[in-house]
C-alpha cells in the first residue's frame, strides 16, 4: 500500500491519518506532526495532521516504492460548490496523482537547496540506521542531525545523537568531538559520528542520491566518568 504525499511549498506532507499509522507501524517512520487547531494556532502541545516528512524519509519511501505524490485539492469557489460543501466532506483521495513521480521527486529534492553530496551522505546514514530497525527524528535540540530510537519514540528513550561527517574532505575538530561526547553522555545517550568509507563520486541529480556506492562507517563516542 502506497502512502499519499503532497508536496506543498517544498515540504512533504501526509494528510491521511491512516497513512500516518501505516508509516509508523510498517515503515518505522514517525515524522513530525505540524497541524494545529484553527482556534489555537499558536499552541504546540497537541499537534495533529498533516505529518511532515524530512527529505531522507521521502527518499527512503520512494526507494521502497511505498510513496505516491499527489496534488493537493484545489478549492472550488463557485456558488454551487459552496452549497454542496455544506452536505459533504471533502475526501483527500479525490486528489489526482502526479503524472510523473520521478519528476516530482527531482523537483522536491532540488527545492531543498542542499548539496547533493551532503544529502547522499545523510541519506546513507539514515538508511543504515533504518536497516538496524531504529526510528529517527530530527536531532537539532541535541546538536545533531538525527536522534535514533531502538523502537517507537512513544515507547523508548533515544540512544544515539547522530552527526554526519565527510571523512575524506572535512577536518575533524577535537573540540567538537569533546562537546559531542559530553552532551550525549549528559543526556544519557551516545554520540555517533557517521560517514562513508570512500570518497564516492559527485552527485549531480536527485536520483543519483539513491545509488549507494560506499559503506557507512560509524564511530561512537562516550564521555567516561561524566554525567
Amino acid at each position: 500500500m502506497t502512502i499519499k504525499v503532497s508536496v506543498i511549498g517544498g515540504t512533504a506532507l501526509v494528510f491521511d491519518p491512516s497513512d500516518c499509522v501505516i508509516l509508523r507501524k510498517e515503515h518505522g517512520i514517525a515524522g513530525v506532526l505540524t497541524g494545529t487547531l484553527p482556534s489555537a494556532p499558536q499552541q504546540s502541545l497537541l499537534l495533529g495532521v498533516p505529518l511532515r516528512l524530512c527529505v531522507e524519509e521521502v527518499l527512503y519511501l520512494y526507494e521502497q516504492e511505498a510513496v505516491e505524490f499527489v496534488r493537493p485539492l484545489e478549492p472550488d469557489t463557485s456558488a454551487e460548490s459552496r452549497d454542496d460543501s455544506f452536505f459533504r466532506t471533502p475526501d483527500a483521495a479525490e486528489s489526482a496523482a502526479m503524472p510523473d513521480q520521478e519528476h516530482v521527486l527531482t523537483k522536491y529534492v532540488s527545492g531543498q537547496r542542499r548539496d547533493l553530496d551532503e544529502l547522499y551522505r545523510t541519506y546513507c546514514i539514515f538508511k543504515t540506521v533504518k536497516e538496524k530497525g531504529h526510528f529517527t527524528l530530527p536531532g537539532l535540540r541535541f546538536g545533531g542531525k538525527f536522534v535514533s530510537y531502538p523502537g517507537d519514540p512513544l515507547r523508548y528513550h533515544s540512544h544515539f545523537i547522530i552527526n554526519t561527517k565527510d571523512f575524506y574532505r572535512d577536518r575533524l575538530d577535537l573540540v567538537q568531538l569533546v562537546k559531542g561526547g559530553r552532551l550525549a553522555t549528559g543526556t544519557k545517550k551516545m554520540w555517533l559520528l557517521a560517514g562513508e568509507r570512500g570518497p564516492g563520486t559527485r552527485k549531480k541529480t536527485a536520483l543519483q542520491v539513491l545509488n549507494r556506492e560506499t559503506r557507512t562507517v560509524c564511530f561512537s563516542v562516550e564521555w567516561a566518568g561524566f554525567g
